[in-house]
């Protein structure tokens, strides 16, 4: 039906006239606050709308509760605590509230560290590659270089010196991180006479 005015008469009996009175019927629109719906982002990320993460139509206007207060109707990773964030559209009497839920996941950024160096002997004992990154890296990476790498160890009596990168795989939408340590090796070189040992570093023995 359509809003407007109603009319309800009554027929008199002659000679009574007709009788009538009017109803004016006024319709307010319902509130839609949208569907529920749900947001992930990186804990390192930029700031994004909780109100597009909501589905169907939902009306601009409404208000904004949850875990943290919200500013502009944006999630920010850097300020705010992950949860449900609930969104009210208030209705026109006699029309109810309406209200939808954003579940905001909040995942960890990946950390592989700074990138590093390592100098070697070239005859010396295989090293960590993981000990010379900078920073505080995950553990869990994969390696990466001229050579393969078994233990997340330099070996120079198997490898090749070189840049060996180290990568930590992101969890959508954290991107992967990276992180490069750079291999030297010290060649070695004749030890003092009659001896028959070799050394790393130093002037050449005489």
């Amino acid at each position: 039906m359509n809003p407007g005015a109603y009319v309800y008469t009554v027929n008199g009996v002659a000679p009574c006239a007709n009788a009538s009175a009017t109803i004016t019927v006024t319709e307010n629109a319902a509130t839609n606050a949208g569907t529920d719906g749900a947001l992930t982002v990186c804990s390192n990320g930029a700031a994004q709308s909780l109100f597009a993460a909501l589905g169907g139509a939902p009306q601009a206007g409404g208000a904004w509760a949850g875990p943290s207060p919200v500013a502009g109707g944006n999630y920010d990773p850097a300020t705010m605590t992950p949860g449900a964030y609930i969104y009210t559209v208030n209705g026109v009497a006699p029309c109810a509230n309406a209200s939808a839920t954003i579940t905001v996941t909040e995942n960890a950024a990946t950390n592989a560290g700074t990138d590093g160096a390592l100098t070697v002997c070239s005859n010396g004992a295989a090293q960590s590659l993981f000990a010379a990154l900078g920073g505080a890296p995950q553990a869990g990476g994969a390696w990466a270089g001229p050579s393969p790498v078994v233990g997340g160890n330099y070996d120079p009596a198997t490898m090749t010196p070189g840049a060996y990168i180290y990568t930590v795989t992101g969890v959508a939408p954290c991107a992967n991180a990276s992180a490069t340590t750079v291999t030297g090796e010290d060649q070695r070189r004749p030890g003092p006479p009659h001896t028959g040992a070799t050394c790393c570093g130093g002037p050449p023995a005489t």
